[in-house]
């Protein structure tokens, strides 16, 4: 796959979505397929505990936008397994369990964003699939034990909201893909990559609209 030429790389495209939903496979069907330089899921182990670790996590998302900007110099494009702005919209979801809230989370990206150690992906790719067949993948996929499936079953419904919201902020640059056609799916981000606009997203404005957005919403309806 080509770079468009209104880019110059590195290009870094977002793989997000519900746990079971393929956000591995995918990320490793793009290197193998379109030569992708993959950075896989952060690791949370060694997080401080909930309500005091959104700074932790901030930084790691950084460090993980960092290093998907440095592969993506040396490759056709990279793949971040998950969104290096997560903390945004997992924190919403889970409020009542004590994780900090988006006037805590969304002070320190903005911040990231503004001494450049921090940006939007040039394109998310959400994925999304019912909830029957999550539960369906699960089963078969003996490789993970998914011990928090049942709690992560309920983003579900807060991303397919959120990444809607998203893609009328910034058009081109989100794709929601649906993954019932798996076989499918390296052709949909190809066809979404060539189709980005011009330029790099503008990072403090879609920062600020997605916290405003999230003030303003709840979660579940």
């Amino acid at each position: 796959m080509t770079t468009p030429s209104s880019y110059a790389s590195p290009l870094v495209v977002c793989i997000e979505g519900p746990s079971a939903v393929g956000k591995s496979t995918l990320a490793a069907a793009l290197a193998r397929g379109r030569g992708a330089a993959v950075v896989p899921e952060l690791d949370a182990a060694g997080a401080p505990p909930v309500g005091r670790s959104s700074a932790w996590f901030v930084e790691r998302h950084a460090g993980q936008w960092r290093l998907a900007r440095e592969l993506a110099a040396r490759a056709p494009f990279a793949v971040l397994d998950g969104d290096p702005f997560k903390g945004l919209w997992y924190n919403w979801v889970y409020a009542a369990e004590g994780w900090e809230g988006v006037e805590t989370v969304a002070p320190l990206y903005r911040a990231q964003v503004e001494r450049g150690a921090l940006a939007f992906p040039d394109l998310y790719v959400a994925l999304t699939a019912t909830e029957e067949e999550l539960r369906r993948r699960r089963a078969l996929d003996a490789s993970r034990s998914r011990r928090n499936f049942e709690k992560h079953l309920r983003l579900a419904g807060p991303l397919r909201r959120y990444f809607g919201e998203l893609s009328g902020a910034a058009p081109g640059r989100v794709a929601i893909v649906e993954t019932n056609r798996r076989d499918e799916l390296v052709g949909r981000v190809s066809e979404a990559v060539r189709g980005l606009p011009p330029g790099a997203p503008d990072s403090l404005r879609l920062l600020d609209h997605m916290a405003g957005w999230l003030r303003s919403h709840p979660p579940h309806l």
